[in-house]
């Protein structure tokens, strides 16, 4: 099996279309259709649907996709593994969820890099669910996530955040130290969706419909295009970390809701560590290590004119 046809597979399923996987890899697409059957014969059955929009994956393909991934990632990340192995380090692929604060993460890599351990790391961002594929995958070796890590992963509880709302400039909201979910009442509320802070989407909205607060959800991958989103929605705030505030909502004040509801439940947001049970003896040192001496680390709000990201 040529690797360049798992590139081409890969490419042709993520395009959808023959035509449009061509152009992007500077091939004719008879030529390209014909690598596709050279792979579909090798490997006994049909990866790819023809349909008059273009393609879909078989459940066999599916399955050769996800299988192909992994293969691919490890290709590319070939050169990097052989750099660091003549320097004597390891690669660590390291997961990272949306709204982890940059300061808190530098200084974790920092207590890594005073202990003398010999590794480095390659960062990836994803959701906490996109993260636990990753990893069943193999495609990154430890999950810094927000959500608890499934049975039988090893796991190391890191960082403590507040949940807050971060609100227009003009809103009356602006002259509050802290809020509760009751303020939130008849407003307009963005969140991050299920995968990237559950709490959200769970927890949160349950929590306050328990309260009797009957807010406008808008549930939304959070990025650098939130703000628009917020605008289009006309959202009173957005429910985030301090840190996921600062990037996405530039301009935009952050208030911390009350670190729990009328009912007592939590409503911060709690990182894990989480690598799996065959991993290198070092992920869990690594892991220690990014925990702080004390215990996992609450992420207060920064004194006046600390920068946080």
């Amino acid at each position: 099996m040529d690797i360049r046809q798992l590139k081409y597979f890969v490419r042709t399923a993520e395009t959808g279309s023959i035509s449009g996987a061509a152009v992007e890899l500077h091939m004719t697409q008879p030529a390209l259709s014909r690598q596709l059957a050279d792979l579909e014969k090798e490997l006994g059955g049909t990866l790819l649907q023809r349909n008059p929009r273009g393609v879909s994956l078989t459940p066999l393909g599916r399955a050769v996709k996800s299988h192909a991934d992994t293969i691919l990632a490890q290709v590319d990340r070939t050169p990097e593994i052989v750099r660091l192995a003549a320097s004597g380090h390891s690669l660590i692929r390291l997961g990272a969820p949306p709204g982890l604060p940059h300061d808190w993460f530098r200084a974790a890599v920092g207590r890594v890099q005073a202990a003398g351990l010999p590794v480095s790391f390659s960062l990836y961002e994803a959701s906490s669910d996109e993260q636990n594929r990753l990893l069943r995958a193999g495609q990154i070796d430890m999950a810094l996530l927000h959500t608890e890590p499934a049975e039988g992963m090893h796991r190391q509880h890191l960082l403590t955040q507040p949940l807050g709302a971060a609100v227009r400039p003009s809103s009356p909201m602006n002259e509050r130290d802290v809020l509760s979910l009751f303020d939130l009442d008849g407003l307009t509320v963005m969140a991050h969706a299920a995968g990237e802070i559950r709490i959200q989407e769970v927890k949160l909205r349950s929590a306050a419909e328990a309260e009797g607060v009957r807010a406008h959800w808008v549930f939304r991958k959070f990025s650098h295009h939130s703000l628009l989103i917020a605008d289009l929605a006309d959202a009173d705030a957005a429910l985030t970390t301090e840190a996921s505030a600062g990037i996405n909502f530039p301009g935009w004040k952050w208030v911390p809701l009350s670190a729990q509801d009328a009912g007592g439940h939590s409503l911060q947001v709690q990182t894990w560590a989480a690598w799996n049970a065959a991993a290198p003896p070092e992920l869990a040192q690594v892991a220690g290590l990014f925990s702080s001496p004390s215990g996992p680390t609450t992420v207060s709000r920064p004194n006046a004119g600390n920068h946080w990201g």
